[in-house]
């Protein structure tokens, strides 16, 4: 009995020893856990005859996520804190995505602003959110205008996907300043971590974002860049040890670096509380070869509009123009050469949306995008043809935690 008795007296002193430190930190740190899922079901149609893809019914999630996150008082306005958020995907298929796949990072804060370090959107795309609002930036339901405007979405990448502008980049430092009367700026470089896979070759790659950002009452005005050196949007042969002798005895035939860069200028304005217009204008500049290049336009504009009570509806609509310039290679959706067969394509959707609590939504939704005759782009669920229509009508709930 004695022996029991000790052994419980030991484990109350480890307990003890364990429990203490933890309760001295929790004097000046915290821990949050919280989320958001979206469940949606809706009738995707590709409209490509004896093409790809198939007219069917779809439920996924979009962007499911669950986040912990914590900060920690140094003392002298001074804050450690980190994020990790993770996918959290209830229908199955985003999961993949990983652990800390998405806004994920460590840094430190005060007023001087906030410096930290991981997997983050940049500056260019948290600019954009601003104009995009509700909407999701390429989702098939009520998304799809960054499919448009910046060639896609990529998200936990290095330097890499070089056609892409809205993007989510791993290994990045960031800079998010405080606001001085209104105005605020973000800034973001990447690591050179990716510079040791390029063997012999003269490449260097790196990514370059910055914003400034104007926000006072019911006005937003932010001003976008991001720069891919070195990212060879066209793939285009690379110097390396073993195609020495395809590029040595014509240079001209391999890529020796250049700059991809993306202006995005968003303007938002809530009239009365009720009624929010934004719109976005987008150009983006590719150095597709050494002596070729291709030049993209495009704008958005979206509206939101409360009704009443729970009552919201949300109308969107985006433009890509023709590609220019004399690159005989594409990137991505933006096709080469098209300037004569019209090279661009429009987005239209239109939603209702009914909140049920603070937390909870429920939304009825339309979504389309039009392909001029030499463009192909799509809603991201089948590829499309050229010249093609792509519709999505369905459902979505939208839950916060």
């Amino acid at each position: 009995m004695n022996k029991k008795l000790m052994a419980l007296a030991v484990a109350g002193a480890v307990a003890g020893a364990v429990v203490a430190p933890t309760e001295a930190m929790a004097q000046t740190s915290n821990v949050q856990i919280g989320g958001s899922v979206t469940m949606l079901y809706y009738m995707h149609d590709p409209k490509n005859p004896g093409g790809p893809g198939k007219k069917g019914d779809i439920m996924e999630g979009s962007e499911p996520e669950m986040f912990i996150r914590g900060e920690e008082k140094l003392g002298g306005g001074l804050s450690a804190w980190f994020q990790c958020a993770s996918s959290f995907d209830l229908w199955g298929g985003a999961g993949a995505e990983g652990f800390c796949s998405r806004n994920s990072a460590l840094g430190f804060k005060g007023s001087w602003g906030n410096l930290f370090f991981g997997n983050w959107d940049q500056p260019q795309k948290l600019v954009y959110n601003q104009a995009r609002g509700a909407f999701s930036g390429t989702n098939a339901l009520y998304g799809g205008t960054a499919r448009l405007l910046f060639n896609g979405s990529s998200s936990g990448l290095g330097n890499t996907g070089g056609g892409v502008f809205y993007r989510r980049q791993a290994r990045a430092t960031n800079y998010h300043s405080p606001s001085w009367g209104g105005f605020s700026m973000k800034a973001s470089f990447s690591s050179g971590t990716e510079h040791t896979g390029l063997g012999l070759s003269p490449l260097q790659p790196r990514l370059f974002g910055l914003s400034g950002e104007y926000s006072s009452g019911p006005l937003y005005v932010g001003l976008g860049y991001e720069l891919h050196q070195d990212y060879n949007p066209g793939g285009a042969p690379v110097f390396t040890a073993a195609n020495a002798a395809i590029c040595n005895p014509a240079p001209g035939t391999c890529y020796t670096g250049g700059d991809d860069t993306n202006w995005s200028l968003v303007g938002v304005y809530t009239f009365g509380g009720n009624i929010r217009l934004s719109g976005v204008y987008s150009k983006s500049e590719y150095e597709v070869t050494n002596a070729t290049s291709m030049d993209v336009d495009g704008w958005a504009l979206y509206v939101d509009w409360k009704i009443a009570g729970p009552h919201t509806v949300r109308v969107q609509y985006g433009q890509s123009d023709d590609p220019s310039g004399n690159s005989t290679i594409s990137v991505g959706s933006y096709i080469a050469g098209t300037n004569a067969l019209d090279g661009g394509g429009k987005v239209f959707g239109i939603n209702y949306e009914y909140a049920f609590s603070k937390r909870t939504a429920g939304l009825i939704g339309y979504n389309q995008v039009d392909n001029d005759a030499g463009a192909r782009f799509s809603l991201g669920k089948s590829a499309a043809t050229l010249g093609g229509k792509q519709t999505a009508m369905g459902i979505a709930i939208k839950h916060r935690f």
